[in-house]
C-alpha cells in the first residue's frame, strides 16, 4: 500500500482486536476500531473508536458512508475480527446463544464487508476465523457452526472478486491467549503482527486462507 494506509477493525475493545487496534497503531496506521462496548481506556491514543452495533446492517452502512467522507484517499483495510463466544453442548446451549452466534461472528462479517464494498471500491479485508470452522468438536456447535458460515461467505467472497478489487485473507488461528499468558497459546500481540504483515504485504502473491498453531 502506498498513500494513507487505514484500518478498519470489528470486535476492537479488548482481547485480539485490541491488539490489532495497538499493532497498527504503532506502525503509522490510520486506525479506526469498533466495537458495542465503551472505548478501553488502553485504546492507542490517536486512533479513533466507533461505538455501535455491528450486527445492524444500517448501521453498518452509515458507519462506511460516514468513514468513506471522512478518510476520501485512504487504502482501506478491514479486519473483521468481532464475534461472541459460547461453548457448551446441545442441551447446555440456549437458543439464544446461537442466535448470538451467527448474529455476532456472522452477520457483523457479513454486514461490515457488504457496506465497505458499497462504499470503497477496494480494499484489503482479513477475516479473523477460527479452526473451529475447519472441523467439528464436541459442545462447540454454536460457535463453530457461525464460524463455518462466515467461512463460507468468506471463501465465496474471494470467488466473486478478483483480488485487485477485494483482496480477501482468511485467518483460522488455533488457541490464542486473550486473558493472560499461556505457555500453550499463541499471543494476541504475535497474532496481531501477523495480520498487520498481511495487511501490508506487497509481494505478487497473497495469502488466500492460513491456519495458525502455537508452537
Amino acid at each position: 500500500m502506498t498513500g494513507r494506509k487505514l484500518v478498519v477493525i470489528t470486535g476492537a475493545s479488548r482481547g485480539l482486536g485490541l491488539a490489532i487496534a495497538k499493532e497498527f497503531a504503532a506502525n503509522g496506521w490510520l486506525v479506526v476500531g469498533t466495537g458495542r462496548s465503551d472505548k478501553p481506556a488502553e485504546f492507542p491514543q490517536g486512533a479513533e473508536y466507533r461505538q455501535f452495533d455491528a450486527s445492524d446492517a444500517g448501521a453498518c452502512e452509515q458507519f462506511w458512508q460516514d468513514l468513506r467522507g471522512q478518510y476520501t484517499d485512504a487504502e482501506v483495510c478491514l479486519v473483521n475480527n468481532a464475534g461472541a463466544y459460547a461453548s457448551g453442548g446441545l442441551l447446555g446451549t440456549s437458543p439464544e446463544d446461537y442466535a448470538v452466534q451467527i448474529s455476532s461472528v456472522y452477520f457483523t462479517s457479513v454486514y461490515m464487508t457488504r457496506a465497505m464494498a458499497l462504499a470503497v471500491p477496494k480494499a484489503r479485508v482479513i477475516n479473523i476465523i477460527s479452526d473451529s470452522a475447519l472441523a467439528a468438536h464436541e459442545r462447540n456447535s454454536a460457535y463453530g457452526a457461525a464460524k463455518a458460515a462466515q467461512k463460507h461467505f468468506s471463501q465465496s467472497l474471494q470467488q466473486e472478486f478478483k483480488p485487485s478489487q477485494y483482496q480477501i485473507t482468511n485467518l483460522y488461528p488455533s488457541y490464542i491467549a486473550t486473558a493472560g499468558p499461556d505457555p500453550k497459546a499463541m499471543t494476541a500481540e504475535d497474532v496481531a503482527a501477523f495480520v498487520r504483515a498481511q495487511a501490508e504485504n506487497e509481494a505478487s502473491y497473497y495469502i488466500k486462507d492460513v491456519t495458525i498453531y502455537p508452537r
